[in-house]
């Protein structure tokens, strides 16, 4: 339902996505909402905001979706996300 009622989705990971993320992803490609995978392992904390602001605006995402592993199976995502998320939403204005 969060990709069906999301305007699109971001899924963060570190490293291919799988289980959940990857559902999430083939969600979003069924239902032809746009999504925007960021792989940590290859993206600074600085280079997937920018990637994902230009997304935001390129797609006119208002609602957006983000997905990604549970804690408990990369104990390292929610410091990585939330410090994306701060520099992301530092940059947007109303």
């Amino acid at each position: 339902m969060n990709v069906i009622t999301s305007d699109g989705t971001v899924i963060f990971s570190h490293g291919k996505l799988r289980g959940g993320s990857k559902l999430t992803w083939l969600a979003c490609r069924n239902e032809r909402k746009p999504v925007l995978h960021i792989d940590l392992l290859v993206n600074s904390t600085d280079a997937a905001a920018n990637k994902i602001r230009l997304w935001l605006r390129n797609f006119d995402i208002e609602k957006l979706n983000v997905a990604g592993p549970r804690a408990s199976k990369d104990p390292d995502i929610y410091a990585a996300v939330r410090g994306v998320l701060e520099l992301l939403f530092k940059g947007i204005k109303k």
